[in-house]
C-alpha cells in the first residue's frame, strides 16, 4: 500500500511538472497567441493565430511523445545492464534504428499514410538488430557482462554512423538532404495520424515495462538475486529488450536519433525518488516528455537572434554530453569500464 501511494504521489508531481511545461511551450514562441483567448474565446482568434497555435500544439505533442518513449527505454537498458550510463543512444540502439530508418526514407518508403506505419517498423527492426548485437557481444560464457555490452554499444555507434554515411552517398541529393535533416533529431510539425501511431507504439512499449517493474527491480540488483527471487531471466530480458527497442525505434522514426534523454531524466529522478521501478517508470515517462518539450522550447527561443533554430537533438546533446561526463566522473572510470 505504501509503495502504491508513493507511486501515485510521484506521478502526480511529475504530471504537474509536465502540464506546466506544456502550457509554457504553447504560450511561448515567435508568434504571440493568448492561451486564455484560445481556450475560452477561440472564435475571436485570427486565421494566422489559429495556424500558429495549431502548429505549435502539434510540435509540442510530438516532443512529449518522443520524450515519453526515450526516457523509459533508458531506464530499461540501465536496469538490464546495471549501469546508469546505458541508454538507447550510447548503446547504439538509436544508431541501428537510424540506419534502417534512413534506408526506408532513401527508398521512398516514408511517403503517405502507409509510410507513417512503415518507417517505425523499419526503425524498430534496426533497433532489434542493434540490441541483439550488443547482447551477443556482451554475453561472455553464458552471462551478460554489463561493461562489455556498453563497450559493444560504443563500437556499434561508430559502425552505424559509417553505414548512414554510406547510404547517403548512394542516395539522390534530395533524399540525402531529407535524411540528413532527420538524422540531426528534429521535431517538425507532424500529421495527426503520426501522433496516433507514435502513441500506439509508445503505449505498448511503456505498458510492457511497467508490467515488468518488479522483475526489473530484481534484475537491477544482479542476476543471482533475480534468479533466486523466481524471475525468469531469459523471458524478462527478451520482453525488456523488445519493449525498449520498440520505444527507441518509434521515437527515432518520427524525430530522428535524439541522444541522452535516457540518461539525464532517469538519473535525475533516481536521486529524488530512488531506484524502485514501480515509481521510477511512470515518473520517467512524464518527465521525459517534459524534458524534450522544454528542450524544444529552448531551441525556439534561445536562437531567435540568429533568425533560425537548431534541431532539438543538438540541444539535448549539448545538455546531455556534459551530464554524461559528470556521471562518469562521479562513478569513477574503474567502476564503469
Amino acid at each position: 500500500m505504501g509503495s502504491l501511494s508513493r507511486t501515485l504521489r510521484v506521478s502526480a508531481v511529475s504530471a504537474l511538472v509536465l502540464i506546466g511545461t506544456l502550457v509554457a511551450a504553447l504560450a511561448l514562441g515567435v508568434g504571440r497567441v493568448s492561451l486564455w483567448q484560445a481556450l475560452w474565446h477561440s472564435s475571436s482568434l485570427s486565421e494566422s493565430e489559429s495556424a500558429i497555435l495549431a502548429g505549435r500544439a502539434a510540435r509540442v505533442a510530438l516532443g512529449a511523445l518522443v520524450g515519453a518513449t526515450l526516457a523509459p527505454a533508458g531506464v530499461a537498458f540501465q536496469a538490464m545492464l546495471r549501469n546508469p550510463l546505458a541508454d538507447p543512444y550510447v548503446l547504439g540502439v538509436s544508431g541501428g534504428a537510424a540506419v534502417t530508418g534512413t534506408l526506408a526514407l532513401v527508398l521512398g518508403l516514408g511517403a503517405g499514410v502507409l509510410g507513417t506505419w512503415t518507417v517505425p517498423v523499419w526503425a524498430f527492426g534496426g533497433a532489434v538488430v542493434a540490441i541483439l548485437f550488443v547482447y551477443s557481444v556482451g554475453t561472455v560464457r553464458g552471462r551478460l557482462v554489463p561493461n562489455v555490452a556498453l563497450l559493444a554499444g560504443v563500437v556499434l555507434n561508430v559502425l552505424t554512423a559509417a553505414l548512414v554515411v554510406l547510404i547517403r552517398l548512394v542516395a539522390t541529393p534530395q533524399a540525402a538532404h531529407r535524411a540528413l535533416y532527420w538524422l540531426t533529431g528534429t521535431l517538425r510539425e507532424p500529421e495527426g495520424v503520426q501522433l496516433w501511431v507514435l502513441g500506439a507504439y509508445g503505449l505498448v512499449g511503456v505498458g510492457i515495462l511497467i508490467w515488468l517493474a518488479v522483475p526489473l527491480n530484481a534484475l537491477a540488483l544482479g542476476e543471482e538475486l533475480a534468479h533466486s527471487s523466481g524471475v525468469s531471466l531469459e523471458r524478462t530480458r527478451r520482453l525488456v529488450f523488445l519493449a525498449a527497442s520498440l520505444l527507441t525505434g518509434a521515437a527515432v522514426a518520427f524525430a530522428g536519433p535524439i541522444g541522452f534523454v535516457g540518461i539525464v531524466v532517469p538519473h535525475a529522478l533516481r536521486g529524488i525518488i530512488g531506484p524502485d521501478h514501480r515509481a521510477l517508470l511512470p515518473a520517467t515517462v512524464l518527465l521525459g516528455a517534459a524534458f524534450i518539450v522544454a528542450a524544444d522550447t529552448l531551441t525556439r527561443l534561445a536562437f531567435l537572434w540568429l533568425e533560425t533554430e537548431p534541431t532539438v537533438g543538438v540541444v539535448t546533446a549539448l545538455l546531455g554530453a556534459p551530464f554524461f561526463l559528470v556521471v562518469l566522473r562521479r562513478r569513477g572510470a574503474e567502476r564503469v569500464f
